[in-house]
């Protein structure tokens, strides 16, 4: 889908933090039928839902803070940001929390994502803050040797 002069690719993960996509999934699915929209399931077993945005197809897939998918209070504290988009405010982590979150969890499409990103960061296209990768990578304390071994292994120096 094109964004302005940026090509989206993917789907969007969301990190529902108002209502839980697993014990309201009725409710989700019934505003997702409403609006006309397509529901299926992650791989996590959490909705996801299919919109057509500007002729094109969009994969949501709606996550909470449980099971696999958790996410320490600190890491969403450290990488919160925040944006108004057509009146609406939005949060989002940054991308250092991103990278951290998709090295953690390490499935091929989430390594080629990351290495798609470190080779953007070495083109200095974008700008990585490596205090705050750092930050991040330690507040999962037993599991951060392994991320950082990811990382470094996608190319990332520290």
């Amino acid at each position: 889908m094109e964004m302005g002069n940026k090509t989206f690719e993917g789907d969007i993960d969301l990190f529902v933090t108002s209502t839980s996509p697993l014990l309201e999934a009725n409710k989700i699915n019934e505003i997702a039928r409403e609006k006309g929209w397509s529901i299926g399931v992650t791989t996590l077993g959490t909705p996801s839902i299919t919109m057509t945005v500007n002729d094109e197809e969009v994969v949501v897939e709606l996550f909470e803070n449980i099971m696999d998918f958790y996410i320490p209070q600190e890491l969403i504290e450290l990488c919160k940001q925040e944006y108004e988009i057509s009146g609406e405010k939005i949060s989002c982590i940054s991308k250092e929390c991103w990278m951290v979150l998709k090295a953690r969890r390490g499935s091929n499409q989430d390594l080629a994502k990351l290495s798609m990103v470190i080779e953007l960061a070495k083109k200095n296209d974008i700008k990585i803050d490596k205090n705050k990768l750092r930050n991040a990578i330690e507040l999962f304390q037993d599991e951060s040797l392994h991320i950082y071994e990811r990382l470094k292994n996608l190319g990332l120096r520290f």
